[in-house]
């Protein structure tokens, strides 16, 4: 009777310990990815079509800093789903050497880019419109947490304002010529 029972119960608890795995796998959300793009003529079509600014960090993968602002800032913004009508996320990796097609559709590698954007230090924050023009002052590095959260949000606010104030204004200017 011992002998059949060590069976059973050996099965007992390795179904037991699959469920408990199973139930911790599918019970937590899985982080998100911060997009990295090449083409940033597209992401600009995307940002345009939504009427929205476009984040663009700046990265690189040796770089501490740009991993603690993915881990602590931009996955938790994603996840969160708060920003999808904000603004459009995206990196551009400088320690990649495949080519970009830049806002004007331009194939340029990330080097020629950053030096467009006067960009020294990784991580940095560019908050664009659709044709590649900065709405608002860029972020560099990353300091405290929370002060930093606040900044981005910040950011982010005053690009969507600036965009929003800037369509108003062009679609008025082509009422006025309409009539």
């Amino acid at each position: 009777m011992m002998t059949t029972r060590l069976p059973i119960i050996t099965l007992l608890i390795t179904l037991i310990s699959l469920g408990v795995m199973a139930s911790n796998n599918t019970g937590q959300p899985s982080s998100p990815q911060v997009p990295q793009s090449n083409d940033l003529a597209r992401l600009a079509q995307d940002a345009r079509s939504k009427n929205l600014p476009v984040l663009l960090v700046f990265s690189a993968d040796h770089c501490t800093y740009c991993k603690l602002l993915e881990d602590e800032i931009l996955k938790p913004m994603l996840l969160s789903g708060d920003y999808h009508d904000k603004v459009v996320i995206n990196k551009i990796m400088l320690d990649d050497y495949a080519d970009i097609r830049d806002f004007n559709g331009e194939s340029i590698n990330a080097d020629i880019l950053s030096q467009r954007y006067g960009v020294y230090v990784t991580p940095t924050m560019l908050f664009l419109d659709s044709k590649g023009r900065e709405l608002d002052e860029r972020l560099l590095g990353i300091n405290t947490i929370e002060m930093f959260g606040g900044l981005v949000d910040q950011a982010i606010n005053t690009s969507l304002d600036k965009l929003r104030k800037s369509s108003q204004q062009v679609a008025v200017g082509q009422q006025i010529k309409v009539r």
